[in-house]
């Protein structure tokens, strides 16, 4: 089994939000030893780690919050 398919579940599987069969897959290549999904495992923990650390997200005003979708929608609604 290659890594490139794994890039992305390194933070999932630690979460425990992945497939059945994706769950099984990583720690059956990480038992074999890779040395390069061990250390991407290890950086996923510390980031996961350092998230659960941030400060909650702060709620804007609701009328900057009106704004800034208004703002959002228009520039992406298609012009005719």
């Amino acid at each position: 089994m290659g890594c490139q398919h794994l890039e992305e579940l390194y933070e999932l599987w630690l979460l425990g939000a992945l497939s059945e069969k994706g769950a099984l897959d990583l720690p059956d290549h990480l038992r074999r030893g890779c040395p390069q999904c061990k250390a991407r495992v290890r950086e996923a923990a510390e980031t996961i780690y350092l998230l659960g650390l941030a400060p909650k997200p702060a709620r804007p005003h609701p009328r900057v919050k009106s704004e800034l979708l208004r703002q959002i929608s228009r520039k992406t609604t298609p012009h005719r």
